[in-house]
């Protein structure tokens, strides 16, 4: 479902949208309606119900909380953890419990790390200018 929605933007503004909208072979209206959906922030429906209900309630999060979110991580015991598990991994060592706790270690960084990322684009979204990549590990 589309709605209408008055836009006013400045006239050099425009004409980049126009010259855009030639390029791509589209109106400008679809033209800026598509560069204004790549701009927002994903929606988080399609995840399962946990992970999406932790991203949404991050939605609505004050921006500390989300500044919070974006410097968590696994904890120091949990981290080492896990670096010795991929070691023994690579070696090919590994015992099923081992086996085991690499997952469950895969599972809970890769979760903090899609959390991290919704809160960070998040805090884009609301105007924050975002750490870069080595600025982002000194919070860790």
């Amino acid at each position: 479902m589309t709605q209408a929605v008055t836009l006013y933007l400045p006239e050099d503004t425009l004409q980049r949208y126009r010259r855009g909208a030639a390029v791509a072979g589209k109106g400008v209206d679809e033209f800026i309606a598509d560069r204004l959906a790549e701009l927002g922030p994903p929606l988080a429906d399609g995840l399962p119900d946990s992970l999406r209900d932790e991203l949404k309630s991050l939605e609505d999060a004050d921006d500390q909380t989300l500044w919070q979110a974006a410097r968590g991580g696994l904890s120091a015991e949990k981290q080492e953890q896990y670096d010795r598990v991929l070691l023994k991994h690579a070696e090919g060592s590994l015992t099923t419990d081992e086996q085991r706790r690499l997952h469950e270690l895969g599972d809970e960084a890769r979760h903090l790390t899609l959390k991290k990322a919704h809160a960070l684009m998040l805090l884009k979204w609301r105007g924050h200018r975002i750490p870069s990549r080595e600025d982002l590990r000194t919070y860790e």
